[in-house]
């Protein structure tokens, strides 16, 4: 005979709008040091279920801490969460305010609702002479929520 049991756990779904705050290593590239980098932006996220899965979208900006001329990174980005795995793509545009680079990353990693670790290598689109940055970066976030709001079930 067998009882079942009521489930402790929070199985809710929840909507939240994010500060997120980053750091990446930039690595393995045409330049010959590696160079790190800022990320700070909002994103709005959803996520929760029984197996705590998600996604989340916004807009941030890379910020070269180390690279020769100063450097900004503007970009979109969408990841999707399930358990602790993290996939996603990013387009970001790298410019020094005299030439600039549009670039496709694909994010690959784990993580969740409150962090990631990931590793994003970088396709080049347009202008491939305009190296202000690496060819690969192992990125670390963290996001602090805003809002944050509990789905309902209709």
């Amino acid at each position: 005979m067998a009882f079942p049991q009521e489930s402790q756990t929070d199985d809710s779904y929840y909507d939240s709008i994010n500060i997120q705050a980053g750091y990446q290593l930039n690595f393995e590239g045409p330049n010959d040091r590696n160079f790190h980098l800022l990320d700070v932006g909002i994103h709005k996220l959803r996520y929760g279920g029984r197996h705590g899965s998600g996604f989340q979208y916004g807009i941030s900006t890379e910020i070269g801490l180390n690279t020769e001329s100063f450097i900004l990174g503007p970009k979109v980005t969408g990841l999707i969460y399930y358990q602790i795995l993290v996939l996603g793509n990013e387009l970001v545009t790298y410019t020094d305010f005299d030439s600039w680079s549009l670039r496709y990353v694909p994010i690959f990693g784990i993580g969740g609702n409150g962090f990631s670790l990931t590793l994003r290598p970088q396709v080049i689109l347009t202008n491939d002479n305009f190296k202000p940055v690496n060819k690969i970066g192992a990125h670390l976030s963290a996001v602090i929520p805003l809002f944050k709001e509990k789905m309902t079930r209709n």
